[in-house]
């Protein structure tokens, strides 16, 4: 029996798969490590895949939630590790993460190390080291999200796995973990564990994006009222931008009529960029003059999602 597997959730073209299988055989545990392919509802996977993994499994076209289940539950590893198709994870990646297990957590959670060279790219990568030095320092975290998450295996059996209701990619690893948690279970920062990824490339794409993760945030926190004052994970001073986004917007066409109104918004709404702008200085100093209009691009995009997440039926986060 493998000490870990790692189980990776598949649907799209065969070849972009390839990268990530290949980074997978090249771990220093690879001889203890079983690779899990669970594809999504397509046809068989193509001979140059099915070399790079011990077991793929097949099943109906359900979502990625339902493909992590089939995959975990095929194999008898006592830690399931996850990765996504699209990210490329470092040779020491599944180690680290089996290393956190091993240290009396029940999951774990590892990090981007970079998301592309355009300049939404690079800003998107500043946003999660703002996330990342947060957790370092928080004494509980609520998340271990599927692109770098570990799980104990008999945790996953208790939990019943993920929440197939959720049909897209899209916070069914956030409903997990707040499970766990809510359980009982610890989750634990692993900043050693990380993961190539391609972020969103262009700025209406990460609206989008950004949209959608508040629809559905707002959405989960029903289920979950308590994760609405802190999980972690996200900063309390981006919930403030959320809430200032759109009055700023709105300030800034007024500014010749009230121009104290809108520049005491605005300064207001800089004082908050303050640890986003920390984050940019110590990461990718480069960025540092458009954090602010990232920063009020993205509060505006989530406080959209979360008013249509308001409006939405109460059931609404298990409908595609």
């Amino acid at each position: 029996m493998a000490e870990a597997a790692v189980v990776i959730p598949f649907r799209g073209t065969w070849d972009s798969v390839l990268p990530t299988l290949r980074a997978l055989n090249a771990q220093t545990i690879r001889s203890r490590l079983e690779i899990v392919l669970s594809i999504d509802g397509q046809e068989k996977p193509l001979a140059d895949v099915t070399g790079l993994v011990d077991v793929y499994v097949n099943g109906e076209q359900a979502g990625p939630a339902s493909a992590r289940n089939r995959g975990w539950r095929i194999t008898d590893a006592p830690f399931i590790l996850f990765t996504d198709s699209d990210c490329i994870p470092e040779t020491v990646w599944a180690q680290r993460m089996v290393c956190g297990l091993m240290d009396d957590y029940e999951a774990v959670k590892g990090v981007y190390s970079s998301g592309g060279s355009r300049l939404i790219q690079r800003l998107a990568q500043v946003e999660f080291e703002e996330r990342y030095r947060l957790m370092e320092r928080a004494e509980t975290i609520h998340l271990a999200d599927t692109y770098s998450a570990g799980f104990r295996r008999n945790w996953l059996e208790k939990l019943d796995g993920f929440d197939e209701s959720f049909p897209l990619p899209e916070h069914e690893d956030v409903d997990l973990s707040w499970r766990l948690t809510r359980a009982g279970g610890r989750i634990g920062f692993v900043p050693g564990a990380r993961v190539a990824h391609t972020h969103q490339s262009g700025w209406v794409s990460y609206f989008r994006m950004k949209f959608r993760r508040g629809k559905w945030r707002i959405m989960l926190v029903r289920k979950f009222p308590a994760r609405a004052v802190s999980d972690g994970y996200t900063p309390q001073t981006l919930k403030l931008q959320m809430l200032l986004a759109v009055p700023v917007v709105l300030s800034l066409l007024i500014l010749p009529f009230f121009p104290a109104v809108a520049v005491s918004l605005v300064f207001l709404f800089l004082l908050l960029c303050i640890p986003l702008l920390l984050a940019a200085a110590a990461t990718d100093p480069s960025t540092l003059l458009l954090v602010p209009f990232f920063a009020l691009w993205r509060g505006t995009a989530l406080f959209a999602g979360a008013v249509r997440g308001m409006a939405g039926g109460k059931d609404q986060c298990l409908l595609p």
